[in-house]
């Protein structure tokens, strides 16, 4: 299984993040894009997987691990304030590893809910993945992508305006392979 959530994973990330253009910096790394699949049963062996992949990371060569996506295979997490709790956990974390200001983590979930957005609408779909996960980047990679994109701060709301034109039969049409995921079961 967890094969299966790596493939489909890289998938997601190859036609929609990629190439829909979700995220203008992530195509130079795709070829260096760690995908760590964690089935771990109980939270508590969940983080220390994620604590491990950060210090994996920490303790790389940018060429190495320039990012990676730690996603979570289980029934942990499915539900979208479960997730944003953990979250909070792992941005701790992250803090205590005394790694603010080299990584930042990225969120993204199947019920993915972007506050002030009516629950239908087709911008949360910019943020939903397959399965729980979070977007390990390095920060000065941010900041030298950053440099080449005009108006970055407006990428957002782009994404969220192309969701909405995508709707989610174009959505399905692009990746027929998210109809039996969580993406679309309620």
């Amino acid at each position: 299984m967890p094969g299966d959530a790596s493939a489909l994973t890289r998938l997601w990330v190859e036609r929609l993040v990629v190439g829909e253009g979700l995220c203008p910096f992530a195509q130079p790394v795709m070829s260096n894009l760690l995908i760590d699949v964690c089935d771990q049963p109980q939270l508590e062996l969940l983080t220390e997987s994620f604590l491990s992949l950060l210090l994996k990371m920490s303790a790389s060569s940018e060429d190495d691990i320039p990012t990676a996506l730690f996603v979570c295979d289980s029934d942990l997490l499915q539900d979208f304030d479960d997730y944003l709790d953990w979250l909070a956990i792992c941005e701790e974390l992250l803090a205590q590893a005394g790694l603010e200001g080299d990584i930042q983590l990225a969120s993204f979930h199947p019920h993915y809910q972007f506050d002030g957005e009516d629950d239908d609408d087709m911008s949360h779909y910019s943020n939903r993945s397959p399965f729980p996960m979070l977007h390990l980047i390095r920060e000065n990679h941010i900041s030298a992508a950053l440099a080449t994109v005009t108006r970055p701060e407006a990428i957002p709301e782009r994404n969220k305006r192309h969701m909405r034109r995508l709707g989610r039969e174009g959505l399905l049409q692009l990746m027929p392979e998210l109809r039996h995921t969580a993406v679309f079961r309620d």
